[in-house]
């Protein structure tokens, strides 16, 4: 004979089948995350000063959308059997836009994670937020150095790519070593992106060879022009000019040198701008004897490179830009940089677990060790660990001429000794 329960013990019961529900259902009740969804987000310079960068969040789609159609390890598609729903917003590179965007992809969207968002100072706007609401704020598309220096803090957010400080540690290490008398200015943003490049050149060069840095020019994110600042330099006497700016200004830039008659000796453009997508703009309106001879860095493949046209990740990146982005030109660089972005977060959300959590999903991000990335150079690994914020830390000296990269020195490896 069963037992009749009594209206109390019969409505605990329903309220601990309610809440036993959203784990029954694969966490459904983490926002974002359903039995077959997990929701993500981001903001992105669709327009306005930084819209060159456009592409980035394009390509992070196109690889979702492989992922969707593709079975992964465990033979379901997508990740873990759920689909990657992919929300992003034009920010237009302002901070102000980038918090209120970022509030209705957390508030009104339910994000799971923001995952890619770029700009130094617009994911500085919202990293308080994001941490507060204990949001992860994964692989920002910015190589401050405070995304990665500052995990004890922002414990919720991470970088991805090459620190800027190990980038232009590289340029101050190769001039102490090879140009020990030059004079050396920096053209560079006036925010955390531009003082980020000076910073790490002036730990490049050490304390013997600091004082080479005759002169230093910032200029402001909506300057169309940087006249003044490189006449500012020349009358310095620079021989050897860091140009730390983004892809707008820094093509600016290589043609009003032209338009002056000045040809620094020796120049260096950071990653984020001299790629080969916007040197041979470069080219067009400042000539290639005055873009010949660039130094900078890579850590990613180039798709306007032949050099790569018989690689596996290459091929892969092309069969996916094919059929999920076909409007968009595959030699842009902008677009492998997203997927190749996109894989590192499949990667780790797949190791957040079955079920993950926004807790696992962290977790993942701060404990990894990935050498399959096809996008990224040969031998780059994406790593992090308890003492070592920073997933990708090597990276390439590069040359430009005639229209092409041509990489020299072995690969360089910025992470922290020991690790």
């Amino acid at each position: 004979m069963r037992r009749k329960l009594s209206p109390v013990t019969a409505l605990l019961v329903v309220v601990a089948a309610l809440a036993a529900l959203p784990s029954a259902l694969g966490g459904s009740a983490v926002p974002g995350l359903t039995a077959r969804t997990v929701t993500i987000g981001g903001t992105f310079p669709l327009s306005g000063p930084a819209s060159s960068y456009a592409p980035i969040p394009v390509g992070m789609k196109a690889y979702f959308s492989y992922v969707n159609a593709t079975r992964g390890p465990d033979g379901k598609r997508g990740v873990g059997g759920r689909q990657i729903v992919w929300k992003y917003y034009d920010d237009a590179y302002n901070p102000a836009q980038t918090v209120q965007l970022t509030q209705q992809l957390v508030q009104q969207d339910h994000v799971f994670a923001l995952v890619g968002g770029l700009g130094t100072s617009q994911q500085e706007a919202v990293r308080a937020y994001l941490n507060q609401q204990k949001v992860p704020q994964l692989y920002v598309s910015t190589g401050a150095t405070e995304f990665g220096a500052q995990q004890s803090t922002y414990p919720w957010t991470i970088g991805w790519q090459p620190d800027y400080q190990a980038e232009a540690a590289v340029y101050g290490r190769y001039i102490a070593a090879n140009l020990p008398s030059a004079k050396i200015g920096v053209l560079f943003q006036n925010d955390g992106f531009g003082r980020d490049y000076i910073a790490g050149l002036e730990g490049g060069l050490t304390k013997a060879h600091k004082s080479q840095i005759v002169a230093t020019r910032g200029y402001e994110p909506t300057d169309t022009s940087v006249t003044s600042q490189l006449l500012d330099l020349r009358r310095a006497g620079v021989d050897t000019l860091l140009i730390a700016a983004l892809p707008t200004q820094t093509i600016v830039a290589y043609a009003t040198m032209a338009g002056m008659g000045w040809k620094p000796a020796n120049i260096f453009t950071t990653s984020v701008a001299a790629t080969s997508t916007f040197l041979p703009i470069a080219v067009q309106r400042a000539g290639a004897a005055e873009v010949n001879g660039t130094i900078s860095t890579y850590y990613t493949k180039d798709p306007a490179n032949p050099s790569w046209a018989n690689d596996p990740g290459m091929k892969l990146y092309e069969k996916i830009m094919a059929k999920y982005a076909p409007g968009a030109d595959p030699k842009n660089g902008n677009y492998l940089y997203g997927m190749a972005k996109a894989y590192t977060f499949v990667q780790t959300l797949r190791a957040a677990g079955k079920n993950p959590t926004r807790e696992s999903l962290v977790a993942a991000a701060r404990s990894m060790k990935d050498r399959s990335n096809p996008f990224l150079l040969p031998s780059v690994v994406t790593k992090t660990g308890k003492n070592d914020p920073f997933p990708i830390s090597q990276q390439q000296l590069v040359k430009w001429n005639d229209g092409a990269f041509t990489p020299f020195g072995s690969l360089i490896d910025t992470r922290p000794k020991g690790l």
